[in-house]
């Protein structure tokens, strides 16, 4: 029963996020890509017709869902922390997953700024 109220926790807080993505698709697909700044290349295909800066912005949209997740940990842990309840194995398993969440938001981080300066070099160098 708890494994179930993780998965059903992990769930709500998905569709939650998904809300406002769920608001835009009256528009309609092409619609939203034109308001983010992405278009349509000369072809026609969605996209912005620089395949670096595609690749980049698929790199960066994952990237960001992946800091959303750790500072989703974060939360999590320092809610464990709080609900511990002088528990000294909770507070220690809470201090991991704190830690491990910064070690992961610096990687990410890390990943995100050296995609930037790759793809807009990358960009730069093909125009």
């Amino acid at each position: 029963m708890k494994k179930l109220s993780k998965h059903l926790l992990a769930f709500s807080i998905i569709m939650l996020m998904m809300l406002p993505l769920i608001s835009l698709a009256a528009d309609g697909p092409l619609d939203l890509l034109e308001e983010t700044g992405i278009g349509t290349g000369s072809d026609g295909i969605p996209g912005t017709g620089n395949l670096p800066e595609l690749i980049g912005n698929i790199i960066k949209f994952f990237l960001s869902f992946l800091g959303i997740l750790a500072v989703i940990l974060i939360l999590y842990a320092g809610f464990l922390w709080m609900t511990a309840g002088g528990d000294t194995g909770k507070v220690d398993k809470a201090k991991a997953y704190i830690k491990n969440a910064v070690i992961g938001i610096i990687i990410i981080m890390s990943a995100y700024i050296l995609t930037t300066f790759i793809i807009e070099n990358v960009s730069t160098i093909l125009e």
